[in-house]
Parts: structure tokens; C-alpha cells; sequence
């Protein structure tokens, strides 16, 4: 019930409630090994126990039809691969790490074991059986034979999904160059394996290649990661063509979201904009129940102005930067000092100076300054009064760098302009 109750929170998001109810779990699972019996040093007892039985008695050594209760060494093994990804969630690469590594000590250790439960003697109860009752032994036998190694072939995939995938997953977290390398040849590892063991087109590529995609990026290698998200997608597509719901919009808009920052870096602007756009309508479906708008869609219109500066498109660009000064306002509760709304006016300031707008850039940077605080204003009067340029203390506020093609000139008497109006209300704008 508590791995049940999990499970339920963490597709909820609701991750440390879903760490909690994994603990729990695993607390009834190991105090309820405490003391386990030896099975395999008394195997002519007919009752093991309450230790070495299954929830229903029955004894785990010769297991019927009607015993299909997970054994505790598989439960334990899923509860630990919940708690490292969760740990994972809660910014704890750690202790993942440690889980990790747990499962590997007991997959080597549980691998002799089952060696040792199939060498075991067929009990020898003491009467003649009829036929018929041999018959359905031999029937039951086959069919408890069959679960045992679909309960191995899982944990054996388990496994590997800890050695490989949650360890790529620690790397990654790590965010070193170094880490980035071991996460992409975990993810490789693990791809093969599957490729293998699973059809090409199945949700465990998908999440793969996702990731594998991501960690590229990170390293700059674009083509790859481009490659490598663009089949991430192909897969998706084809789940949801099929009716499956393994995947939902959210998957989408993430993955969308990625090929887009690949291509922004690409310098495929066109490309980039139109994924952009197409994860920023999955992003709206999302939050279309909410009164409250996602940090995900203001993220995707940052980028969206970005890729409109860049490409020219002044108009476009400042009409996306307004609806993120918007949603931006409702996301902080009206909190006009918040830096990242201050941040925004600043950068409006410099398209609206490199369209040729100083007044209005005047009027925007006068804005942005009235809200920081007084060290923040200080602070953004002595950027105003270098021109943006970068302090050895320091960096600056501005954009000049991002900016590109505009003029530095232009900038610097906008925020002088500005820091004049700022001043002295009453002195003239000319």
C-alpha cells in the first residue's frame, strides 16, 4: 500500500510526499526480514513461518498458482530504484548513488541464491500420488516455473536500469564535464541492451534517448543531440498515434522544447521558432485548467522574443517579452522589485534602443530602475553610468554582448537619459 501510495504522489508531482511513502515501504520490507529464516538450510519443513512466507502463508520454497505475490528481494529491489529516482527529484545524486550501488551488491548475491533454489530436492511428503494429482503438480510446477523466471528477467532489467540509467542520471545531476562523458556512455550501455531485450519503438528508448539527447546538448555536441531527440520523437509520435497513454502532452511539449534549444543553438532560427511555437501550444494546453501560468510557458516566450530579436523582428520580439512581463506579474503575486521582472525591462530596453526607440527605451530603463531596491538601484545606476559595460567585480546587467549588431552609443545615451529622468523628474528629455 505505502509503494501503491508512492507511486500515486510522484506521478503527482508531489515528490517528497512520494519519498515518504517509499520509506515507509521499505521499512515494513526490511523489519519484516529481520530474523528471516534460512530456507535453504531446512528444506524438509513443511511450515517455514510467517518469515518465509508469502502474504497468504504459503511457503515461498514451492510456491502454487494462487502464490503470486511479488518475493520481497523483487519488491525491495523496486522500491530502492524508487527511491534513488526520487532522491533524484529532491537534488540528493548521493544518495542515488548509494541506492544504486546497494542494488548492485544485492543483484550478485540474489543471483546465487536462485542458483541454490533451483538445485533444491523435490520435497518428499511421504504417500503414493495418484496420476491426476501428479498431473497438476507437474502443471503447477511448470507455471510457478515460468513466473520465476519472468521475476528474474524483471529484476535482471532492473538492474540494469540502475547501473546504467539512474547512474547517467547522478552524472548528469553532477553537471561536470567529466560526468557529462560517463552519463552519455551509461545512456549507450544501456541503449544496446534494450535495443536487444525490447522492440525499437518502445516508451524505455524513448525515455533514453530523450535523456541521451539532453546530456549532447549540454556537451554542445548539437548534430548529435539533434539525431538523438529527433528519434526521442518519432517514438513518441507513433505511441500516441497508436492510442497509447504512456506518454502525454507533457512529454511532448518537453521533448519539442529540447529540439527547439538545439536548433536556437543551431542558428536554425526559422526552425527553431516554429518547434518553439509548437511546444509553447503544448505548454498552453497544459496550464488551461489553471488560474496560475506555468513556468514552462514563460521560459518557451523568453526564448521566443530571443528568436525574434535575433532574427529581426523588433515588433514580434517586444510583444512576446510583454506577455512575459504579464504572466511573469501573475506567477510572483504582483511582486514588482522580483529580479527577474527587472531583468525583462532592462532587456526591452535594449531592443527598444536598437529599434531606434530611445525615448521609449528611456522611459523603460526609468521603470526597471524605480523598481530595484536601493542597493539593486545603486547598483543599476553605476551599470547605467558605464554603459553596460562589465566591471572586473562583476558582470553587468546589460546586453550589450547578446545583443550583437546594436549600438553601444545608442544604449549609453538611452541610460543616461535615464538615469538624468531618473535624477531629476522635472529636468527636459532633450
Amino acid at each position: 500500500a505505502h509503494a501503491n501510495i508512492g507511486t500515486v504522489f510522484y506521478r503527482l508531482n508531489k515528490v517528497r510526499d512520494a519519498l515518504a511513502s517509499f520509506e515507509s515501504a521499505k521499512e515494513v520490507l526490511e523489519k519484516r526480514s529481520e530474523g528471516f529464516e534460512n530456507i535453504f538450510e531446512s528444506p524438509d519443513e513443511s511450515e517455514v513461518g510467517m518469515n518465509g512466507t508469502g502474504i497468504n502463508g504459503h511457503d515461498e520454497m514451492h510456491p502454487h498458482d494462487d502464490n503470486r505475490f511479488p518475493p520481497r528481494t523483487y519488491l525491495l529491489l523496486v522500491l530502492r530504484l524508487n527511491l534513488s529516482r526520487v532522491s533524484l527529484r529532491v537534488n540528493n545524486p548521493d544518495g542515488a548513488e548509494e541506492l544504486c550501488k546497494l542494488i548492485a551488491q544485492e543483484a550478485s548475491s540474489s543471483s546465487l541464491q536462485r542458483k541454490c533454489f533451483r538445485n533444491l530436492p523435490p520435497r518428499n511428503f511421504g504417500f503414493h500420488r495418484s496420476n491426476s494429482f501428479s498431473i497438476t503438480s507437474s502443471a503447477l510446477a511448470t507455471a510457478s516455473a515460468a513466473y520465476q523466471h519472468d521475476i528474474d528477467r524483471r529484476s535482471k532489467w532492473l538492474c540494469s536500469v540502475a547501473e546504467h540509467y539512474l547512474a547517467g542520471l547522478v552524472r548528469e545531476a553532477r553537471g561536470e564535464p567529466n560526468d557529462y562523458k560517463s552519463a552519455v556512455n551509461h545512456y549507450n550501455r544501456l541503449l544496446s541492451l534494450a535495443r536487444v531485450k525490447l522492440d525499437h519503438r518502445h516508451p524505455h528508448i524513448c525515455a533514453l534517448l530523450e535523456r541521451r539527447g539532453a546530456v549532447l546538448f549540454e556537451q554542445q555536441k548539437l548534430q548529435c543531440s539533434m539525431l538523438s531527440y529527433l528519434a526521442c520523437l518519432k517514438i513518441l509520435e507513433h505511441q500516441q498515434a497508436t492510442g497509447s497513454n504512456v506518454f502525454n502532452k507533457a512529454d511532448l511539449a518537453r521533448v519539442l522544447y529540447g529540439i527547439a534549444r538545439v536548433l536556437h543553438d543551431k542558428e536554425d532560427y526559422l526552425d527553431a521558432l516554429h518547434t518553439y511555437q509548437r511546444a509553447l501550444a503544448c505548454q498552453r494546453d497544459l496550464a488551461a485548467g489553471s488560474s496560475r501560468p506555468t513556468l514552462d510557458v514563460i521560459t518557451t516566450l523568453c526564448n521566443i522574443s530571443r528568436v525574434h530579436h535575433l532574427m529581426g523582428d523588433i515588433d514580434a520580439a517586444l510583444v512576446a517579452n510583454q506577455e512575459v512581463l504579464q504572466l511573469a506579474t501573475i506567477l510572483v503575486c504582483g511582486k514588482m522589485d522580483h529580479p527577474f521582472l527587472i531583468n525583462r525591462l532592462k532587456i526591452e530596453g535594449n531592443i527598444l534602443v536598437e529599434a531606434g526607440r530611445v525615448e521609449d527605451a528611456m522611459r523603460t530603463f526609468i521603470e526597471a530602475a524605480r523598481r530595484c531596491c536601493d542597493i539593486g538601484r545603486d547598483r543599476m545606476i553605476n551599470t547605467l553610468m558605464r554603459g553596460g559595460s562589465n566591471s572586473r567585480g562583476g558582470n553587468g546587467s546589460q546586453e550589450d554582448a547578446d545583443a550583437g549588431d546594436s549600438s553601444v552609443l545608442s544604449i549609453r545615451s538611452a541610460t543616461s537619459m535615464a538615469l538624468i529622468a531618473f535624477l531629476h523628474p522635472s529636468a527636459a528629455a532633450a
